[in-house]
């Protein structure tokens, strides 16, 4: 009981127990199964007319459940097409939305976003396979919370907690809005059918927008700078190797997260066959005094089945969280689809499978 508080007590304190509030991101250790979140510039990068997907995460279940308390759930899904009819031969436009639902234990502070992507594919050789894309991103998110739901020191009655006094807290509102505005640039190239190479830079909420319950609030949204590259050759003759990276860096946090996919191939002579993935990912983030510390292994499974992929991924936490949570992080399920229209132009531009 001790030690679930204590987890509670911090995953609270760190969201809400502020006089004003500095929230960071959600992330996925899946990111190349929800582009749109990853990177704007993605936008329609695929082999394809159109891609629907979808991601879930929950963390913490094994500390929250216990208690009654709701566990964090983060939800995305993304529909974005490719036009092709760029200006000069295989180019391409890119077009996009996606939704974002975030909802975090017990004061239920959650995030809805929504946002309009659009990026430009241009083409850099006469073969079509070098390109380099740029993006953007527009949207609106609101934040909520149930303050119902906290305990606050003005609810000390001398003998225990009171829920019938009030909180104290002024000039303070459940909810607010905001507008946000991304952008980045990518580049991929394919050597071969099964070799390729790619590499982006996104920079999310370039804006800053404000954030904050209270009114007459300047406290702002810090901007998310992304780095992430990755690659795919071949090791065996059914066999290749998807290592990559990503970084990121929101004010003062800094994250980066390194591994790799083996990559088992069903059908070598189709250039998207049927194919099983397995692979690890280690993910580390910067401790209280800026020492990088080990914070979880992903084990991460995919199949490419027909036009599906699906995705599963499990969290083994190494932080300093392991004592509450037994090692259990998060678990992540993802879904993506890509799909042609029937008199789609006939045209052969080859994108990565990320």
């Amino acid at each position: 009981m001790k030690k679930s508080l204590s987890i509670i007590l911090i995953l609270l304190c760190s969201v809400v127990f502020t006089s004003e509030v500095k929230a960071m991101d959600p992330h996925f250790s899946q990111y190349n199964a929800t582009p749109l979140n990853t990177n704007p510039a993605m936008t329609g990068v695929f082999s394809g007319n159109y891609r629907v997907s979808g991601i879930y995460r929950s963390q913490w279940s094994s500390v929250l459940r216990d208690e009654s308390v709701p566990m964090f759930r983060t939800f995305s899904a993304a529909v974005d097409f490719r036009l092709n009819s760029g200006l000069d031969d295989h180019d391409a436009f890119g077009v996009g939305l996606v939704f974002l639902s975030d909802k975090a234990g017990e004061s239920e502070f959650g995030t809805n976003y929504a946002g309009l992507s659009f990026s430009y594919i241009k083409n850099l050789s006469q073969r079509g396979n070098n390109f380099i894309t740029a993006g953007f991103q527009a949207g609106a998110a609101q934040r909520s919370i149930n303050f119902d739901n906290l305990r606050w020191g003005n609810q000390f009655d001398g003998e225990g907690f009171n829920p019938g006094l009030s909180s104290g807290e002024t000039n303070i509102s459940d909810n607010y809005m905001f507008y946000d505005l991304s952008g980045g640039i990518f580049w991929y190239y394919v050597q071969e059918r099964r070799t390729n190479y790619y590499a982006g830079f996104s920079m999310y909420h370039i804006n800053q927008p404000v954030q904050s319950f209270y009114d007459a609030s300047e406290v702002r949204l810090y901007s998310r700078l992304s780095f992430h590259t990755g690659m795919q050759f071949q090791i065996a003759d059914q066999v290749d190797m998807l290592p990559s990276l990503m970084m990121m860096v929101q004010g003062p946090a800094f994250e980066t997260m390194i591994g790799t996919y083996f990559k088992f191939l069903f059908e070598t002579h189709i250039p998207d066959g049927n194919a099983f993935y397995i692979g690890p990912f280690y993910r580390m983030v910067n401790g209280t005094e800026g020492v990088i510390n080990s914070e979880s292994l992903v084990l991460a499974a995919r199949v490419d089945y027909g036009q599906f992929n699906f995705g599963f991924s499990y969290d083994l936490n190494f932080s300093r969280l392991t004592a509450a949570t037994n090692s259990r992080g998060g678990f992540e399920a993802s879904l993506v689809y890509i799909g042609a229209f029937p008199e789609s132009r006939a045209k052969t531009i080859y994108c990565p499978r990320f």
